[in-house]
């Protein structure tokens, strides 16, 4: 597959979930499909990101996909992954027989967003919930809390509008 080829099926794929990126107010959202695989020696399911991927230093969103990007999962089930600052020390790396790095993280570790049978998550936490205020101070970039202030208001003007 082509790196054309490829980037035109990611791009097709995100458009299932792009209603949910603009919900939370995140349309440059990363997202990047990935294999659910058991390593060998293993006892649960991995998905592998590479280093540049970890890099950006940023949350990441992900579906289960085959090789040839293809979804896997009939509900495309929206995963979470929260940005690890430590994800260098915490997360195994692994070397392919091609030589590519790649770091192990446990699907055990990924939050479950939204799939096709539900509107709202399943787990909450503050990317999911539109009236959850985050803390302030635990936010460095005051557009982002900014955004999700007008979000969180945009969505109880609608309850009351009902």
């Amino acid at each position: 597959m082509t790196p054309t080829e490829r980037k035109t099926k990611i791009a097709k794929l995100r458009e299932q979930h792009e209603d949910y990126f603009q919900t939370i107010g995140d349309i440059n959202a990363v997202y990047i499909p990935k294999m659910a695989y058991r390593p060998s020696g293993k006892d649960e399911l991995y998905v592998s990101f590479f280093p540049s991927e970890l890099q950006k230093n940023g949350d990441i969103y992900t579906e289960f996909v085959s090789i040839e990007y293809d979804s896997e999962d009939p509900l495309r089930t929206l995963y979470f992954h929260k940005h690890n600052p430590h994800w260098k020390e915490e997360y195994e790396l692994v070397t392919s027989n091609s030589g590519f790095e790649r770091h192990l993280i446990p699907v055990s570790e990924l939050t479950i967003v939204k799939d096709l049978n539900t509107k709202s998550s399943k787990k909450e936490t503050e990317k999911e919930n539109p009236f959850f205020l985050p803390d302030p101070d635990d936010i460095n970039d005051t557009t982002k809390v900014l955004q999700r202030i007008a979000t969180a208001l945009e969505s109880i003007a609608k309850s009351i509008n009902k």
